[in-house]
């Protein structure tokens, strides 16, 4: 269940609608949990990253996006830009890679409305966002570390896209492929590798199908022992 960048476009393939709605249908523990039973200990980014409100959540594949600190105003970099919103792809969610810059809001109102109109299912901004407040009421799925009325422009350029960018991880930096899956609630946000999209999905739904019925048994005041040996989940 591979997806590969070609002339700077996503492929998955697999159904992305389906595939999302069913992640959509789960929280991030599960997912996480997924992922460690498979060997991955460190795909979640680190404390801080959230949605700008409790109930939005991300799920698609990653369309990266780098970006470098600058205060030049570079008009071919502002067409970069431009140009790489005819790339998005249905369901996929934007991962902007700051470099840890918090200087000013990368991600905002006009943005989101260019990528919804695409397609862009969510943004996933390491860093800051701006107008938030149009975000919310828009009900685009938007996941920061701050909020910042700054412009980018002058600040901070789009240097490329689909190719490999480093977020802030629960281990130092994590790297997020274009395609990787993305999974946020309120709880943070983990990435899933590109080719263990579907593994990782089945699994956690299986997880979540053992604590729904762990959670209904001890609900009911069954020995917790008991229910746990059952179900495995407690």
């Amino acid at each position: 269940m591979d997806a590969h960048v070609e002339g700077k476009r996503m492929n998955p393939d697999y159904d992305v609608q389906t595939i999302r709605e069913r992640y959509l249908k789960l929280c991030s523990a599960n997912v996480y949990d997924s992922l460690a039973l498979a060997g991955y200990h460190k795909n979640a980014m680190d404390t801080g990253i959230y949605p700008l409100t409790h109930s939005m959540k991300l799920a698609g594949p990653a369309f990266t996006v780098h970006y470098v600190k600058t205060p030049l105003r570079d008009e071919a970099r502002r067409a970069k830009r431009l140009q790489m919103i005819k790339s998005f792809t249905p369901g996929c969610i934007q991962v902007r890679d700051t470099q840890g810059d918090m200087s000013c809001g990368q991600f905002g109102e006009i943005s989101a409305t260019a990528a919804l109109a695409a397609g862009c299912a969510g943004a996933l901004i390491d860093g800051c966002t701006r107008d938030s407040n149009c975000l919310i009421e828009m009900g685009f799925p938007t996941f920061c570390r701050g909020r910042n009325p700054v412009e980018a422009v002058g600040n901070i350029l789009i240097y490329d896209y689909l190719v490999p960018v480093f977020v802030k991880g629960i281990d130092g930096k994590l790297v997020v492929s274009p395609g990787d899956f993305i999974f946020g609630d309120n709880d943070g946000v983990v990435v899933v590798p590109k080719e263990l999209t579907v593994k990782i999905l089945e699994d956690a739904e299986r997880i979540a199908a053992r604590e729904g019925k762990s959670r209904l048994e001890m609900a009911q005041g069954q020995d917790p022992m008991a229910v746990y040996k059952r179900h495995g989940a407690f």
